[in-house]
């Protein structure tokens, strides 16, 4: 992957995980402040997922060639995050009700479900599977959670797999993730089609024409998503939960048309992209981090002002969150590497006690 493109994907998955953010923060929880973003919370979601499928298509091509290797990596990286986000939503959670139950339970949001099947099945990412919708507290993110997981199986069954074995693995995973993450997994997909796509890129030959496509579908995704989310909806009766599932496809279409003709756009941009990689990579490096804490911690920060309107409401919910995912989100965001390892030496062990 080139380097100018690598660094593009982190500023626009980070972009995407402060809105989903922000738009949590809005609302009246914060006295309707930046209430815009509100619209984008679907749309910032598809455009994680078509991300999700380049990358693993790419390191599945250049890296994690077994599927040793690629289950040790997805494990690592998921555990590292989801158990500091249930722990974090666990405790912020009681905290918040005991300083202000109200907001809980009379506030803006659905009341947080604190059942204990909800953290066991958000500790292995199946509170969704089937539109169980069992999110842990009140951290409704984790939705999503369960769909990538099956996205990753489905992919491994696909891509690692061989014979029978792929075909009764890919039916298995099916049947376990239910009509709703099914009839997503084709969003998921466009990622994987289109880093094939861009794999043998060369930009200089492509035609001007492909930076002009890239600008108009950017500004598609910014101006129209409120009115593509009010006008263009459809939820088929197969679905469970009900999700507007023809805005979250065009959502994810015109984002990967962005991704296909954007390579010429950045290339023009090269040297300056490069210039703030480092900044660039640190802030990126807290987007998953970000995305699973936020919730909580708005919430939580909420409770100790009965103005949300006022400045140092606001000020308290925005900074407070982000100071928390910084210094929490900074330390699991290293455990992964240190899971990895362990994980390494235990199959590693295993395989010679057989």
């Amino acid at each position: 992957m080139k380097k100018e493109l690598s660094i593009y994907l982190d500023i626009v998955r980070f972009t995407a995980a402060m809105v989903v953010f922000l738009g949590h923060a809005s609302g009246n929880l914060t006295g309707g402040f930046l209430w815009q973003l509100n619209s984008y919370l679907s749309a910032s979601v598809m455009v994680f997922f078509v991300l999700s499928g380049f990358v693993i298509a790419f390191v599945y091509d250049t890296k994690e060639k077994t599927i040793k290797e690629y289950t040790i990596a997805r494990v690592s990286r998921l555990s590292s995050i989801v158990i500091p986000a249930l722990l974090i939503t666990v405790i912020f959670d009681q905290a918040g009700i005991l300083i202000n139950e109200g907001l809980y339970y009379n506030g803006p949001w659905e009341p947080p479900q604190n059942e204990f099947i909800n953290y066991l099945l958000s500790l292995f990412l199946l509170q969704n599977i089937w539109g169980l919708n069992l999110n842990p507290g009140i951290n409704v993110p984790f939705w999503s959670l369960s769909f990538e997981l099956l996205f990753y199986c489905l992919f491994a069954s696909m891509f690692y797999l061989k014979g029978k074995i792929r075909v009764i693995t890919f039916v298995l995973l099916l049947l376990l993730a239910g009509p709703d993450i099914i009839i997503y997994f084709p969003i998921w997909m466009m990622g994987v089609f289109i880093y094939y796509l861009l794999k043998k890129d060369n930009v200089s030959t492509r035609p001007i024409s492909m930076s002009i496509i890239s600008i108009v579908t950017a500004i598609l995704l910014i101006i129209f998503i409120p009115w593509i989310k009010k006008n263009m909806s459809y939820s088929p009766e197969i679905l469970i939960t009900q999700r507007n599932i023809l805005a979250d496809y065009i959502y994810a279409l015109i984002f990967s048309i962005h991704l296909i003709t954007v390579s010429p756009l950045i290339h023009y941009f090269k040297i300056f992209l490069i210039r703030i990689s480092k900044p660039i990579s640190y802030l990126a490096g807290f987007t998953f981090s970000l995305y699973l804490f936020h919730r909580p911690l708005i919430q939580f920060f909420a409770t100790f002002s009965e103005d949300p309107s006022s400045v140092q409401n606001r000020i308290l919910v925005i900074l407070g969150t982000l100071i928390v995912v910084l210094v929490i989100g900074g330390w699991s965001e290293k455990q992964k590497y240190t899971i990895k390892t362990l994980l390494r030496k235990w199959t590693t062990t295993n395989r010679a006690n057989l």
